[in-house]
């Protein structure tokens, strides 16, 4: 969708990142066509029905493309985007007027920076009461976006040389996990695929590494994160997120005695079957 003239004048560009994401993503696309110029969605070859859902749909440009890790895909994605701005989005991510708002204005700034970092705003599971925040560097020129080519599942931006500030006046927002079951299992499968990763590169840990990283992550979230204020739904959380990291630190302190990728159960965290989990350039000789 463009509503900005012909593609030489698209201001905002909406990149999305999908992968069996039926349930969530006609709520993102929906925002996502209210606030943006034009907005590009890459499926990474979905089974549940994504893309046919996105082919019948006539405001987005969708296409399929197979999953090698994402810092690429991301920048495949980008790669597409005809906007000077581009806004990455992820299909249980939306966004509100309030926030098209706030953007527009900032990026029609005459100092505007190179990107702006924005607050997003996590739910605990409806069985608990609170909500996390933090924030990301999501809005950049599209000039100045490309990510640092890992195999890292949060495929972080270049920051390199890039003069960020942070959004104000809006924040996204990020759909809850329905149960507290399936955020454990989600830390169980993306710790597995970051314990790989690290493995893959000559990292190993040891009893003091596990439980040094297991208290810190909870006095991050508890602490500094503010979950203390959601008293025991917000300590129930705190501890959450230290069992991800004890859950990577002790999956990279096992021998493993199979491909880790046969271990992932396919619900949220795991990467699409057949996905390697290391790619061969970052593993060790």
């Amino acid at each position: 969708m463009e509503r900005s003239g012909d593609a030489g004048h698209v201001e905002l560009s909406a990149v999305v990142m999908v992968f069996n994401e039926r349930k969530t993503i006609a709520r993102c696309l929906d925002a996502l066509v209210a606030a943006c110029d034009e907005v590009v969605v890459v499926d990474d070859v979905s089974t549940d029905g994504t893309w046919e859902y996105l082919q019948s749909r006539g405001d987005v440009r969708a296409v399929q493309h197979k999953h090698t890790t994402f810092a690429a895909q991301r920048e495949y994605g980008k790669s597409l985007a005809r906007g000077r701005w581009v806004l990455t989005m992820d299909a249980d991510e939306y966004v509100s007027p309030a926030f098209a708002a706030a953007i527009r204005q900032a990026i029609r700034r005459p100092d505007a920076p190179d990107g702006f970092y924005i607050w997003w705003r996590t739910p605990y599971p409806p069985s608990l009461v609170g909500a996390s925040w933090s924030k990301y560097p999501r809005l950049v020129r599209t000039d100045r976006c490309r990510w640092v080519q890992t195999d890292n599942p949060h495929s972080p931006l270049d920051m390199t040389g890039l003069r960020m500030e942070v959004l104000s006046g809006a924040h996204m927002e990020h759909a809850p996990l329905p149960n507290l079951a399936t955020a454990l299992r989600k830390s169980i499968n993306r710790s597995l695929i970051v314990a790989t990763q690290e493995r893959a590169v000559g990292r190993r840990t040891n009893g003091l590494k596990l439980f040094g990283s297991t208290l810190a992550r909870f006095l991050k979230m508890y602490v500094r994160g503010g979950a203390w204020r959601h008293g025991t739904s917000g300590f129930i959380m705190a501890c959450a997120a230290a069992f991800e990291a004890f859950a990577k630190q002790a999956f990279l302190y096992e021998t493993p005695l199979q491909a880790a990728e046969q271990l992932q159960d396919g619900g949220p965290g795991s990467y699409p079957q057949g996905t390697r989990f290391a790619s061969p350039r970052a593993e060790a000789p």
